[in-house]
Protein backbone atom coordinates (compact mmCIF):
# COMPACT_ATOMS: atom_id res chain seq x y z
CA UNK A 1 0.00 0.00 0.00
CA UNK A 2 1.39 3.43 -0.87
CA UNK A 3 2.23 6.01 1.60
CA UNK A 4 0.54 9.68 1.76
CA UNK A 5 4.09 10.41 0.48
CA UNK A 6 4.50 8.66 -1.80
CA UNK A 7 0.91 8.93 -3.27
CA UNK A 8 1.11 12.68 -3.51
CA UNK A 9 4.61 12.04 -5.41
CA UNK A 10 2.59 10.59 -7.53
CA UNK A 11 0.27 12.72 -8.11
CA UNK A 12 3.15 15.30 -8.63
CA UNK A 13 3.70 13.88 -11.64
CA UNK A 14 0.70 14.88 -13.62
CA UNK A 15 0.72 18.21 -12.90
CA UNK A 16 1.35 20.95 -15.19
CA UNK A 17 4.75 22.42 -16.47
CA UNK A 18 4.17 25.63 -16.75
CA UNK A 19 4.79 29.17 -14.43
CA UNK A 20 2.88 28.95 -11.44
CA UNK A 21 2.02 29.00 -7.57
CA UNK A 22 2.44 25.78 -5.20
CA UNK A 23 0.71 25.90 -1.68
CA UNK A 24 1.59 23.25 0.34
CA UNK A 25 -0.93 22.08 3.21
CA UNK A 26 -0.88 19.53 6.41
CA UNK A 27 -3.12 16.85 7.33
CA UNK A 28 -5.71 19.96 8.79
CA UNK A 29 -5.55 22.15 5.67
CA UNK A 30 -3.41 24.45 7.06
CA UNK A 31 -0.84 25.89 4.29
CA UNK A 32 2.49 25.49 5.77
CA UNK A 33 3.92 26.91 2.65
CA UNK A 34 3.70 28.85 -0.41
CA UNK A 35 6.34 29.12 -3.31
CA UNK A 36 6.69 29.78 -7.12
CA UNK A 37 7.88 27.65 -10.05
CA UNK A 38 8.79 28.26 -13.22
CA UNK A 39 7.62 24.88 -13.74
CA UNK A 40 5.36 23.24 -11.47
CA UNK A 41 6.11 19.62 -12.24
CA UNK A 42 9.81 19.90 -11.83
CA UNK A 43 9.57 22.67 -8.82
CA UNK A 44 7.57 20.22 -6.87
CA UNK A 45 9.38 16.94 -7.89
CA UNK A 46 12.54 18.58 -6.02
CA UNK A 47 11.06 17.99 -2.97
CA UNK A 48 11.06 14.32 -3.12
CA UNK A 49 14.73 14.05 -3.94
CA UNK A 50 16.16 13.65 -0.18
CA UNK A 51 19.49 14.10 -0.35
CA UNK A 52 19.26 17.44 -1.90
CA UNK A 53 17.22 19.09 1.14
CA UNK A 54 18.04 20.75 3.73
CA UNK A 55 16.81 19.99 7.29
CA UNK A 56 14.56 23.07 7.40
CA UNK A 57 12.90 21.25 4.31
CA UNK A 58 13.29 17.97 5.35
CA UNK A 59 11.10 18.96 8.60
CA UNK A 60 8.39 20.68 5.75
CA UNK A 61 8.02 17.61 3.73
CA UNK A 62 7.58 15.56 6.54
CA UNK A 63 4.17 17.64 7.30
CA UNK A 64 2.93 17.77 3.94
CA UNK A 65 0.30 16.02 2.88
CA UNK A 66 -1.67 18.14 -0.28
CA UNK A 67 -0.03 20.52 -2.41
CA UNK A 68 -2.53 22.74 -3.93
CA UNK A 69 -1.31 24.60 -7.61
CA UNK A 70 -2.21 28.17 -9.43
CA UNK A 71 -1.15 27.91 -12.95
CA UNK A 72 -0.22 31.77 -14.41
CA UNK A 73 0.85 32.81 -17.55
CA UNK A 74 4.18 33.31 -16.56
CA UNK A 75 6.55 33.60 -14.10
CA UNK A 76 6.48 37.28 -13.37
CA UNK A 77 2.98 36.55 -12.26
CA UNK A 78 3.57 33.55 -10.37
CA UNK A 79 6.17 36.29 -8.73
CA UNK A 80 3.29 38.99 -7.61
CA UNK A 81 0.68 36.01 -6.48
CA UNK A 82 3.21 34.38 -4.38
CA UNK A 83 4.05 37.46 -2.50
CA UNK A 84 0.03 38.36 -2.36
CA UNK A 85 -0.99 34.84 -0.79
CA UNK A 86 2.11 35.12 1.54
CA UNK A 87 0.47 38.33 2.60
CA UNK A 88 -2.98 37.02 2.92
CA UNK A 89 -2.10 33.51 4.53
CA UNK A 90 1.61 34.22 6.23
CA UNK A 91 2.52 30.13 6.27
CA UNK A 92 4.65 29.32 8.85
CA UNK A 93 7.21 28.16 7.10
CA UNK A 94 7.68 31.45 4.64
CA UNK A 95 9.33 33.33 7.42
CA UNK A 96 12.11 34.06 5.27
CA UNK A 97 10.27 36.47 3.39
CA UNK A 98 9.30 38.62 6.86
CA UNK A 99 12.62 40.19 6.84
CA UNK A 100 11.92 42.97 4.69
CA UNK A 101 15.32 43.87 4.49
CA UNK A 102 16.69 41.07 2.82
CA UNK A 103 14.22 40.89 -0.30
CA UNK A 104 12.95 44.02 -2.91
CA UNK A 105 9.74 45.74 -2.76
CA UNK A 106 8.11 47.71 -5.02
CA UNK A 107 8.11 51.22 -4.30
CA UNK A 108 5.48 53.58 -5.32
CA UNK A 109 6.99 57.49 -4.82
CA UNK A 110 5.03 59.81 -3.07
CA UNK A 111 5.36 62.72 -5.80
CA UNK A 112 2.40 64.85 -7.36
CA UNK A 113 2.86 62.45 -10.19
CA UNK A 114 4.46 59.06 -8.87
CA UNK A 115 6.95 56.76 -9.90
CA UNK A 116 7.62 53.20 -9.30
CA UNK A 117 11.16 51.95 -8.38
CA UNK A 118 12.85 48.03 -7.17
CA UNK A 119 14.19 48.90 -3.36
CA UNK A 120 15.33 47.33 -0.39
CA UNK A 121 14.68 50.62 1.75
CA UNK A 122 11.62 51.35 3.71
CA UNK A 123 12.71 55.06 4.96
CA UNK A 124 10.72 56.87 2.77
CA UNK A 125 7.26 56.28 5.23
CA UNK A 126 5.15 58.48 3.10
CA UNK A 127 5.49 55.81 -0.01
CA UNK A 128 3.46 53.29 -0.84
CA UNK A 129 5.72 49.99 -0.38
CA UNK A 130 4.53 46.48 -1.97
CA UNK A 131 5.98 42.93 -1.05
CA UNK A 132 8.16 42.20 -0.05
CA UNK A 133 9.42 39.87 -2.91
CA UNK A 134 11.48 36.61 -3.55
CA UNK A 135 13.29 37.80 -7.11
CA UNK A 136 14.66 41.07 -7.61
CA UNK A 137 14.85 40.36 -11.52
CA UNK A 138 11.59 39.04 -11.73
CA UNK A 139 10.25 42.14 -10.19
CA UNK A 140 12.32 44.35 -12.62
CA UNK A 141 10.40 42.99 -15.03
CA UNK A 142 7.10 43.12 -13.76
CA UNK A 143 8.05 47.10 -13.26
CA UNK A 144 9.23 47.13 -16.99
CA UNK A 145 5.66 45.47 -18.00
CA UNK A 146 3.85 47.85 -15.70
CA UNK A 147 5.25 51.04 -17.03
CA UNK A 148 4.69 49.48 -20.49
CA UNK A 149 1.10 48.94 -20.31
CA UNK A 150 0.30 51.90 -17.79
CA UNK A 151 0.86 55.16 -19.02
CA UNK A 152 3.10 56.68 -15.78
CA UNK A 153 5.90 58.68 -15.88
CA UNK A 154 9.54 57.24 -16.27
CA UNK A 155 11.60 59.85 -15.77
CA UNK A 156 13.42 60.80 -12.43
CA UNK A 157 13.17 64.21 -12.95
CA UNK A 158 10.38 65.38 -15.25
CA UNK A 159 11.62 67.23 -18.56
CA UNK A 160 10.35 70.38 -19.80
CA UNK A 161 9.07 68.43 -23.03
CA UNK A 162 6.98 65.03 -23.65
CA UNK A 163 9.58 62.36 -23.99
CA UNK A 164 9.72 59.29 -26.47
CA UNK A 165 7.23 57.13 -24.06
CA UNK A 166 4.28 60.24 -24.63
CA UNK A 167 4.79 59.60 -28.15
CA UNK A 168 4.67 55.49 -27.95
CA UNK A 169 1.55 55.90 -25.55
CA UNK A 170 3.08 55.01 -22.35
CA UNK A 171 3.18 58.35 -20.74
CA UNK A 172 0.75 60.89 -19.93
CA UNK A 173 3.42 63.73 -20.50
CA UNK A 174 2.18 65.63 -16.66
CA UNK A 175 6.02 67.11 -17.35
CA UNK A 176 3.24 69.36 -19.97
CA UNK A 177 -0.46 68.25 -18.95
CA UNK A 178 -1.23 69.00 -15.70
CA UNK A 179 -4.36 68.50 -15.86
CA UNK A 180 -4.12 64.83 -16.09
CA UNK A 181 -3.59 64.28 -12.71
CA UNK A 182 -6.59 62.82 -12.34
CA UNK A 183 -6.33 60.04 -15.04
CA UNK A 184 -2.66 59.75 -13.73
CA UNK A 185 -4.18 58.99 -9.94
CA UNK A 186 -6.55 56.44 -11.05
CA UNK A 187 -3.83 54.85 -13.59
CA UNK A 188 -1.41 54.51 -10.22
CA UNK A 189 -4.37 52.69 -8.00
CA UNK A 190 -5.04 50.35 -10.92
CA UNK A 191 -1.54 49.37 -10.30
CA UNK A 192 -1.74 49.05 -6.68
CA UNK A 193 -5.14 47.37 -6.82
CA UNK A 194 -3.60 44.83 -9.16
CA UNK A 195 -0.38 44.16 -7.27
CA UNK A 196 -2.08 44.37 -4.06
CA UNK A 197 -5.02 41.78 -5.27
CA UNK A 198 -3.18 38.32 -5.73
CA UNK A 199 -4.68 37.82 -9.13
CA UNK A 200 -3.11 35.18 -11.72
CA UNK A 201 -2.24 37.36 -14.35
CA UNK A 202 -2.24 40.86 -15.39
CA UNK A 203 -4.38 40.08 -18.79
CA UNK A 204 -6.69 38.88 -16.14
CA UNK A 205 -7.26 40.66 -13.71
CA UNK A 206 -7.31 43.89 -16.48
CA UNK A 207 -10.07 41.51 -18.50
CA UNK A 208 -12.33 41.70 -15.75
CA UNK A 209 -12.22 44.83 -14.98
CA UNK A 210 -12.82 46.21 -18.07
CA UNK A 211 -16.23 43.31 -17.68
CA UNK A 212 -17.31 44.92 -14.90
CA UNK A 213 -17.08 48.47 -16.39
CA UNK A 214 -18.89 47.37 -19.48
CA UNK A 215 -21.73 45.75 -17.82
CA UNK A 216 -21.91 48.79 -15.34
CA UNK A 217 -22.26 50.93 -18.72
CA UNK A 218 -18.98 52.82 -18.10
CA UNK A 219 -17.55 52.58 -21.41
CA UNK A 220 -14.95 54.75 -20.77
CA UNK A 221 -13.46 53.06 -18.15
CA UNK A 222 -13.82 49.92 -19.96
CA UNK A 223 -11.74 51.48 -23.22
CA UNK A 224 -9.02 51.94 -20.86
CA UNK A 225 -8.79 49.07 -19.71
CA UNK A 226 -9.42 47.00 -23.41
CA UNK A 227 -6.83 49.57 -24.33
CA UNK A 228 -4.08 47.92 -21.72
CA UNK A 229 -4.45 44.56 -22.97
CA UNK A 230 -4.07 45.95 -25.79
CA UNK A 231 -0.91 47.03 -24.58
CA UNK A 232 0.18 43.56 -23.43
CA UNK A 233 -0.65 42.17 -26.92
CA UNK A 234 1.84 44.74 -28.12
CA UNK A 235 4.57 44.12 -26.43
CA UNK A 236 4.27 40.04 -27.48
CA UNK A 237 3.47 36.71 -25.64
CA UNK A 238 6.65 35.38 -25.29
CA UNK A 239 7.94 37.40 -22.07
CA UNK A 240 4.54 38.27 -20.23
CA UNK A 241 1.51 35.76 -20.86
CA UNK A 242 0.29 33.85 -23.32
CA UNK A 243 -2.48 35.36 -24.75
CA UNK A 244 -5.95 33.17 -24.60
CA UNK A 245 -9.93 33.54 -24.17
CA UNK A 246 -10.80 34.35 -20.47
CA UNK A 247 -13.89 33.57 -19.35
CA UNK A 248 -15.47 34.81 -22.91
CA UNK A 249 -13.79 37.93 -23.24
CA UNK A 250 -11.76 38.53 -26.38
CA UNK A 251 -8.44 39.64 -26.12
CA UNK A 252 -6.81 39.81 -29.50
CA UNK A 253 -10.06 39.67 -31.73
CA UNK A 254 -10.13 42.11 -34.39
CA UNK A 255 -6.02 41.47 -34.73
CA UNK A 256 -7.45 37.77 -35.27
CA UNK A 257 -9.85 38.83 -38.06
CA UNK A 258 -7.30 41.26 -39.99
CA UNK A 259 -5.11 38.35 -40.44
CA UNK A 260 -7.63 35.45 -41.23
CA UNK A 261 -9.33 38.19 -43.56
CA UNK A 262 -6.54 39.57 -44.85
CA UNK A 263 -7.42 42.83 -43.94
CA UNK A 264 -4.91 45.96 -44.54
CA UNK A 265 -5.82 47.62 -41.47
CA UNK A 266 -7.24 46.46 -37.92
CA UNK A 267 -11.16 46.93 -38.11
CA UNK A 268 -11.48 48.74 -35.19
CA UNK A 269 -15.52 50.05 -36.09
CA UNK A 270 -17.28 46.55 -37.10
CA UNK A 271 -21.23 46.97 -37.92
CA UNK A 272 -23.70 44.07 -38.59
CA UNK A 273 -27.15 43.93 -40.32
CA UNK A 274 -29.74 41.76 -39.42
CA UNK A 275 -33.81 41.57 -40.53
CA UNK A 276 -36.92 40.73 -38.56
CA UNK A 277 -40.28 40.02 -39.80
CA UNK A 278 -43.22 37.75 -39.32
CA UNK A 279 -45.04 36.34 -42.39
CA UNK A 280 -44.01 39.95 -44.40
CA UNK A 281 -45.68 41.93 -42.12
CA UNK A 282 -43.60 44.92 -40.12
CA UNK A 283 -40.75 44.24 -41.50
CA UNK A 284 -37.69 45.90 -39.78
CA UNK A 285 -33.86 45.74 -39.96
CA UNK A 286 -31.06 46.80 -37.24
CA UNK A 287 -27.33 47.94 -37.71
CA UNK A 288 -25.33 47.57 -34.43
CA UNK A 289 -21.83 48.84 -33.89
CA UNK A 290 -18.96 47.74 -32.46
CA UNK A 291 -16.11 50.41 -31.82
CA UNK A 292 -12.78 48.32 -30.25
CA UNK A 293 -14.58 44.91 -29.91
CA UNK A 294 -16.98 47.06 -27.74
CA UNK A 295 -20.73 48.02 -28.22
CA UNK A 296 -20.83 52.10 -29.58
CA UNK A 297 -24.71 52.31 -28.97
CA UNK A 298 -25.05 56.08 -30.34
CA UNK A 299 -24.06 54.35 -33.55
CA UNK A 300 -26.83 51.72 -33.27
CA UNK A 301 -29.33 52.17 -36.45
CA UNK A 302 -32.94 50.74 -36.08
CA UNK A 303 -34.79 50.61 -39.90
CA UNK A 304 -38.63 50.10 -40.93
CA UNK A 305 -38.71 48.32 -43.95
CA UNK A 306 -40.67 50.29 -46.28
CA UNK A 307 -39.48 48.98 -49.97
CA UNK A 308 -39.60 45.40 -49.71
CA UNK A 309 -43.71 43.78 -50.16
CA UNK A 310 -43.80 39.85 -48.34
CA UNK A 311 -40.61 37.91 -47.47
CA UNK A 312 -37.55 38.88 -49.16
CA UNK A 313 -34.49 39.07 -46.76
CA UNK A 314 -31.90 39.98 -49.14
CA UNK A 315 -34.30 43.09 -50.43
CA UNK A 316 -34.52 43.91 -47.10
CA UNK A 317 -30.63 43.82 -46.03
CA UNK A 318 -30.28 45.51 -49.34
CA UNK A 319 -32.74 48.58 -48.43
CA UNK A 320 -31.16 48.63 -44.87
CA UNK A 321 -27.33 48.57 -46.08
CA UNK A 322 -28.49 51.38 -49.00
CA UNK A 323 -29.75 53.74 -46.48
CA UNK A 324 -26.91 53.44 -44.29
CA UNK A 325 -24.68 54.13 -47.14
CA UNK A 326 -26.43 57.10 -48.33
CA UNK A 327 -26.22 58.73 -44.74
CA UNK A 328 -22.58 58.40 -45.07
CA UNK A 329 -22.50 60.42 -48.25
CA UNK A 330 -25.24 62.99 -47.16
CA UNK A 331 -23.12 63.21 -43.61
CA UNK A 332 -26.12 61.41 -41.43
CA UNK A 333 -23.63 59.13 -40.50
CA UNK A 334 -20.48 60.01 -38.95
CA UNK A 335 -18.18 56.70 -38.77
CA UNK A 336 -17.17 54.69 -41.92
CA UNK A 337 -16.79 50.95 -40.89
CA UNK A 338 -13.64 48.80 -41.18
CA UNK A 339 -16.06 46.06 -41.45
CA UNK A 340 -19.66 44.84 -42.78
CA UNK A 341 -21.25 41.85 -41.39
CA UNK A 342 -24.40 40.39 -42.80
CA UNK A 343 -26.35 37.88 -40.73
CA UNK A 344 -27.05 34.96 -43.39
CA UNK A 345 -24.98 33.05 -45.94
CA UNK A 346 -23.25 33.50 -49.42
CA UNK A 347 -26.66 34.96 -51.13
CA UNK A 348 -26.92 37.41 -48.11
CA UNK A 349 -23.36 38.25 -49.29
CA UNK A 350 -23.37 38.94 -52.41
CA UNK A 351 -26.56 41.12 -52.25
CA UNK A 352 -25.04 43.27 -50.05
CA UNK A 353 -21.56 43.47 -52.08
CA UNK A 354 -23.85 44.64 -54.95
CA UNK A 355 -24.86 47.63 -52.98
CA UNK A 356 -21.42 48.48 -51.55
CA UNK A 357 -21.09 48.53 -55.40
CA UNK A 358 -23.97 50.57 -56.44
CA UNK A 359 -23.37 53.27 -54.08
CA UNK A 360 -19.67 53.48 -54.47
CA UNK A 361 -18.21 51.64 -51.17
CA UNK A 362 -17.04 48.71 -52.38
CA UNK A 363 -13.62 49.12 -50.62
CA UNK A 364 -14.88 48.33 -47.21
CA UNK A 365 -14.40 44.73 -46.48
CA UNK A 366 -17.85 42.67 -45.97
CA UNK A 367 -18.38 39.34 -44.49
CA UNK A 368 -21.23 37.58 -43.46
CA UNK A 369 -21.77 34.77 -40.79
CA UNK A 370 -24.02 32.06 -41.04
CA UNK A 371 -25.89 30.35 -37.83
CA UNK A 372 -25.59 26.88 -39.07
CA UNK A 373 -21.94 25.53 -38.09
CA UNK A 374 -21.15 29.36 -37.42
CA UNK A 375 -19.63 29.58 -40.49
CA UNK A 376 -17.72 32.80 -42.06
CA UNK A 377 -18.11 33.56 -45.77
CA UNK A 378 -16.07 36.22 -47.77
CA UNK A 379 -15.78 37.75 -50.91
CA UNK A 380 -12.85 35.86 -52.26
CA UNK A 381 -13.15 32.58 -50.71
CA UNK A 382 -15.09 29.92 -52.87
CA UNK A 383 -15.78 28.08 -49.12
CA UNK A 384 -16.29 29.43 -45.66
CA UNK A 385 -14.16 30.39 -43.46
CA UNK A 386 -14.35 28.34 -40.39
CA UNK A 387 -12.49 29.45 -36.77
CA UNK A 388 -12.00 27.47 -34.34
CA UNK A 389 -14.38 27.13 -31.32
CA UNK A 390 -12.11 29.31 -28.96
CA UNK A 391 -11.37 31.58 -31.40
CA UNK A 392 -11.41 35.11 -29.99
CA UNK A 393 -12.57 36.61 -33.67
CA UNK A 394 -15.32 34.15 -33.80
CA UNK A 395 -16.32 35.24 -30.20
CA UNK A 396 -16.46 39.03 -31.27
CA UNK A 397 -18.15 38.03 -34.51
CA UNK A 398 -20.97 35.85 -32.54
CA UNK A 399 -21.53 38.54 -29.70
CA UNK A 400 -22.29 41.32 -32.43
CA UNK A 401 -24.22 38.87 -34.87
CA UNK A 402 -26.55 37.80 -31.62
CA UNK A 403 -26.65 41.51 -30.73
CA UNK A 404 -28.08 42.79 -34.45
CA UNK A 405 -30.46 40.20 -34.06
CA UNK A 406 -31.73 41.14 -30.11
CA UNK A 407 -31.82 44.67 -31.78
CA UNK A 408 -34.09 44.03 -34.83
CA UNK A 409 -36.32 41.77 -32.45
CA UNK A 410 -36.94 44.19 -29.98
CA UNK A 411 -38.09 47.10 -32.82
CA UNK A 412 -40.16 44.59 -34.92
CA UNK A 413 -42.04 43.52 -31.17
CA UNK A 414 -42.07 47.45 -30.75
CA UNK A 415 -43.89 47.96 -34.15
CA UNK A 416 -46.15 45.13 -34.11
CA UNK A 417 -47.42 46.61 -30.45
CA UNK A 418 -47.97 49.80 -32.04
CA UNK A 419 -49.77 48.57 -35.02
CA UNK A 420 -52.33 46.29 -33.00
CA UNK A 421 -52.95 49.31 -30.58
CA UNK A 422 -53.48 51.30 -33.21
CA UNK A 423 -56.09 49.08 -35.17
CA UNK A 424 -58.04 48.60 -32.22
CA UNK A 425 -57.61 51.30 -30.27
CA UNK A 426 -58.30 54.25 -33.26
CA UNK A 427 -61.37 52.36 -34.46
CA UNK A 428 -63.21 53.61 -30.93
CA UNK A 429 -65.40 56.53 -31.57
CA UNK A 430 -64.29 59.71 -29.64
CA UNK A 431 -60.80 58.17 -28.34
CA UNK A 432 -58.20 60.36 -29.35
CA UNK A 433 -54.08 60.08 -28.68
CA UNK A 434 -53.96 61.44 -25.42
CA UNK A 435 -56.96 58.86 -23.87
CA UNK A 436 -55.01 56.22 -26.23
CA UNK A 437 -51.72 56.79 -24.54
CA UNK A 438 -53.99 56.55 -20.98
CA UNK A 439 -55.13 53.17 -21.67
CA UNK A 440 -52.06 51.46 -23.48
CA UNK A 441 -50.24 52.90 -19.74
CA UNK A 442 -53.05 51.09 -17.94
CA UNK A 443 -54.13 47.94 -19.61
CA UNK A 444 -51.96 45.38 -21.26
CA UNK A 445 -54.65 43.26 -23.23
CA UNK A 446 -57.95 43.55 -23.90
CA UNK A 447 -59.46 40.83 -21.97
CA UNK A 448 -57.73 43.04 -19.12
CA UNK A 449 -59.53 46.08 -20.14
CA UNK A 450 -62.56 44.17 -20.67
CA UNK A 451 -63.23 43.40 -17.12
CA UNK A 452 -62.00 46.27 -15.46
CA UNK A 453 -65.16 48.34 -13.70
CA UNK A 454 -66.47 51.40 -15.13
CA UNK A 455 -65.13 53.43 -11.96
CA UNK A 456 -62.01 52.58 -12.75
CA UNK A 457 -61.97 53.90 -16.23
CA UNK A 458 -63.42 57.21 -14.84
CA UNK A 459 -60.88 57.93 -12.22
CA UNK A 460 -58.27 57.77 -15.33
CA UNK A 461 -56.60 61.21 -15.94
CA UNK A 462 -58.57 62.90 -18.86
CA UNK A 463 -61.05 60.59 -19.01
CA UNK A 464 -64.94 61.33 -18.80
CA UNK A 465 -67.93 58.99 -17.55
CA UNK A 466 -69.28 59.27 -20.91
CA UNK A 467 -66.17 58.06 -22.40
CA UNK A 468 -65.18 55.26 -20.34
CA UNK A 469 -68.76 53.79 -20.83
CA UNK A 470 -68.39 54.33 -24.68
CA UNK A 471 -64.58 51.92 -24.03
CA UNK A 472 -66.21 49.68 -22.35
CA UNK A 473 -69.87 49.36 -24.58
CA UNK A 474 -67.07 48.64 -27.11
CA UNK A 475 -64.53 46.20 -25.79
CA UNK A 476 -67.60 44.01 -24.52
CA UNK A 477 -69.43 44.26 -28.09
CA UNK A 478 -69.28 41.42 -30.44
CA UNK A 479 -66.30 42.81 -32.35
CA UNK A 480 -63.87 42.11 -30.60
CA UNK A 481 -61.90 38.96 -29.75
CA UNK A 482 -61.48 38.52 -25.96
CA UNK A 483 -57.80 37.46 -26.02
CA UNK A 484 -56.25 39.83 -28.65
CA UNK A 485 -53.90 42.05 -26.98
CA UNK A 486 -53.95 45.76 -26.75
CA UNK A 487 -50.24 46.14 -27.43
CA UNK A 488 -47.92 48.28 -25.06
Amino acid sequence: MKTSQTALEDRIKDFPKTPGVYLMKDATGEILYIGKASSLAKRLQSYFKTRLLSPKITVLMSKVKDIDVIETPSEVDALLLEAALVKRYNPRYNTRLKDDKSFPLLKVTRERFPRLQVTRDRRDTKAIYLGPYTDAKLLREAVGLLRAIFPIRKCQKMPKHPCLYYHLGQCLAPCVNQNVKKKYDRVVREIIDFMRGGKASFVQYLARRMEDSSRKRKYEEAQFFKEQIGAISRLGARRFCRLRPLQGITLSATAELKHSLRLGRLPERIVCFDVSNISGREATASKVSFYRELPDKNDYRRYKIHTVVGIDDYAMIEEALRRMLRGLKEGRERFTPGLIVIDGGRGHLNSAYRILKEEGYDTIPLIAIAKRFEEIHTLNSKGPLVFAEASPALHLLKKIRDEAHRFAIKYHHLLRGKGLSESFLDSIPGIGPRRKQILLRNFSSIDELKKAPLRLLVSLPGMSKSSAKRILDYVKGPRVKPASPVGR
